[in-house]
C-alpha cells in the first residue's frame, strides 16, 4: 500500500472521498443540465474530485454505480480513474470481488490492469484463493498497490454473519490477511483490511490481529462513525487507517443550500480532515 501511505502523508490526511454517482441524489446545478445520467455522472464525479483533491489521501469509487450505467458507465469509471491520477490521487476500486483463482486472477487484471486502480476491495469468503491473484497483479504493476480485504463491515447486519461462529469469522479473515500480507517500506503490508468505524471495540480486537495492516474504514459520517470510534482502530503509531467518506461529501450540497455541490463537497472534506487530525488520527 505504498502509493496509499505516501499520499496520506504528504497530505496530512486520512480521508478518502467516496464517489458513488446515484442518478437519484444528482445536485440540482447537474439536473438542470439534462445530461444523460452516464453524463451526469461523469460530471458530477469530476467536479468532486476537482473540489476535494487538496484535502484527500485517495480517492474510492464504487463500481456498482457506474456499472449500472452500462458500457457508458464503464467508460466514466475508467476517465475517473485517470483524472484521479492525473491529480495524483490513489484509487481504490470498490469491486468487492470474492471468485476462484482463475476468475478472481480476471478482476484482478481488469480493475487493477485494464482500468487502472491502485487498490480493490475483496471478499475472502471463498479464502486465499478469491484473494491472492489481487496482491500477484498488484505486485506484478509496482504501483505500490494491494487489496483490502472485507474483515468487520460497517453495516448493520454484518454481525450477524461475522461474530456468528467460534472463533469469529471476522478473525479467520483476518489472520488471512495477516498471512498474505507482504510488508513494504512504509511498514505497511499491500493486504489491508476494511473494518468499519461503527464497531469501535471490535475494530480494536482486529487492530491486534493486524499490527501492521492498512485499514479502509467506511461508517464515518452517514453510517453514524465518527472521528472518535477510528481512533480505537488505530496502531501503535496512531495511524494506519484511511477513513471513506461518500455520502457526507458527494451530497454534502443537500446539507448547505447555499452552496454549489463543489463547494460543499469541499468544506465536508476539509473539515473531515480537520476532525480526524484534532482526534489523534495520524497519517
Amino acid at each position: 500500500m505504498e502509493a496509499l501511505v505516501e499520499s496520506a502523508r504528504r497530505k496530512g490526511s486520512a480521508v478518502v472521498v467516496g464517489l458513488d454517482p446515484a442518478p437519484g441524489h444528482l445536485p440540482p446545478e447537474i439536473r438542470a443540465l439534462g445530461l444523460p445520467e452516464h453524463l451526469a455522472a461523469r460530471e458530477l464525479c469530476l467536479g468532486v474530485l476537482e473540489a476535494t483533491h487538496p484535502y484527500a489521501a485517495a480517492v474510492k469509487l464504487q463500481s456498482a454505480y457506474f456499472e449500472r450505467l452500462g458500457p457508458d458507465g464503464a467508460a466514466v469509471y475508467a476517465e475517473v480513474l485517470r483524472a484521479a491520477d492525473a491529480l495524483g490521487l490513489p484509487t481504490i476500486a470498490d469491486v468487492k470481488r470474492g471468485d476462484i483463482g482463475p476468475v478472481a486472477a480476471a478482476y484482478a487484471e481488469a480493475h487493477l490492469s485494464v482500468y487502472g486502480a491502485t487498490a480493490v476491495t475483496v471478499n475472502p469468503y471463498m479464502g486465499e484463493d478469491a484473494v491472492a491473484p489481487f496482491l500477484e497483479e498488484a505486485r506484478g504493476l509496482g504501483r505500490g498497490g494491494g487489496a483490502f480485504v472485507l474483515v468487520a463491515t460497517s453495516n448493520p447486519s454484518a454481525e450477524a454473519v461475522q461474530n456468528s461462529s467460534e472463533p469469529p469469522l471476522h478473525e479467520a479473515a483476518a489472520r488471512l490477511v495477516e498471512g498474505l500480507g507482504r510488508t513494504g517500506p512504509s511498514g505497511y503490508a499491500d493486504a489491508g483490511a476494511v473494518v468499519g468505524a461503527t464497531r469501535p471495540a471490535l475494530g480494536r480486537r482486529v487492530r491486534e490481529l493486524l499490527p501492521r495492516a492498512l485499514f479502509l474504514s467506511p461508517g464515518y459520517g452517514a453510517q453514524s462513525g465518527d472521528a472518535a470510534s477510528v481512533r480505537a482502530l488505530l496502531d501503535e503509531r496512531g495511524a494506519g487507517v484511511l477513513v471513506n467518506s461518500s455520502r457526507g461529501i458527494v451530497r454534502a450540497f443537500q446539507g448547505a443550500p447555499e452552496a454549489d455541490y463543489k463547494s460543499a463537497a469541499r468544506d465536508a472534506a476539509r473539515r473531515m480532515r480537520e476532525d480526524l487530525a484534532g482526534a489523534g488520527v495520524k497519517t
